[in-house]
């Protein structure tokens, strides 16, 4: 397993979007690792996910309401690490101008995976781990992005914001990453590096090996950045090719 190599005995993590794939599997892998985690979904109850969330925590948000956000905010009492798994979904048959609203306040930080981090920016400041308190974005966050801009806009929206967000609350105490897929191969298969880092601006470029599951992938990721090994790494994105 991917947490075998990380020790977060004592940690709080939030795992938003933890109830099921990518983000349910980095949730056990930070269980498994000793972290007391906690995990949101949209529904009422944690009875009605058909995969196990016995281990967690359970808390209901709807990224698309502040008064749902800020809801969750006062739930955290301590926070070590925040992951945002969260895809956007918004509800079927939602009429075109409130759906344009909702975009419009993602991309101004005003809802969404934006407006939650930073609502929980003073609670992750006061984390005593070495680093500080950490946030690790993911592919999903690009989700919300896509409401007004291709995959390829949001993608570097997603990659320039945790850039810049790395910077700004590295006085906080506060450390910003973020992993993602490629949108796209940037060099034919054959030359695309099967192993291993390489720093590349704002971003670092891990291959993730033949016959390694895409999930166990990002879930490796995010517990690196989350761990003492990376405690002096912030701002940066972390693409799997």
């Amino acid at each position: 397993m991917t947490s075998g190599s990380y020790d977060f005995a004592g940690y709080q993590v939030l795992v938003v979007g933890g109830t099921r794939g990518e983000g349910h599997t980095i949730a056990t892998s930070f269980a498994e690792a000793g972290a007391s985690v906690a995990v949101t979904g949209t529904m009422t109850l944690r009875a009605l996910y058909d995969t196990d969330l016995t281990p967690f925590d359970y808390e209901s948000v709807n990224l698309a309401r502040q008064d749902s956000i800020d809801h969750l905010v006062g739930m955290v009492d301590h926070l070590d690490v925040l992951v945002l798994a969260a895809s956007a979904n918004l509800p079927h048959g939602l009429p075109p101008d409130e759906q344009a609203f909702i975009a419009q306040a993602v991309r101004s930080g005003l809802l969404g995976p934006t407006f939650l981090t930073t609502r929980l920016r003073l609670k992750l400041s006061q984390s005593p781990a070495l680093g500080g308190g950490c946030v690790v974005n993911t592919g999903a966050v690009r989700t919300w992005l896509e409401l007004s801009s291709s995959a390829d806009e949001a993608q570097a929206q997603v990659i320039e914001s945790t850039a810049r967000a790395g910077e700004n609350w590295a006085g906080l105490g506060v450390r910003v990453n973020s992993v993602l897929h490629e949108t796209r191969p940037v060099l034919p298969r054959q030359y695309v590096p099967r192993a291993g880092s390489r720093v590349a601006g704002t971003t670092l470029v891990r291959g993730q090996g033949q016959g390694t599951r895409a999930g166990e992938a990002v879930a490796d990721s995010v517990l690196f950045l989350a761990s003492s090994a990376a405690s002096r790494i912030t701002g940066q994105t972390l693409r799997l090719g």
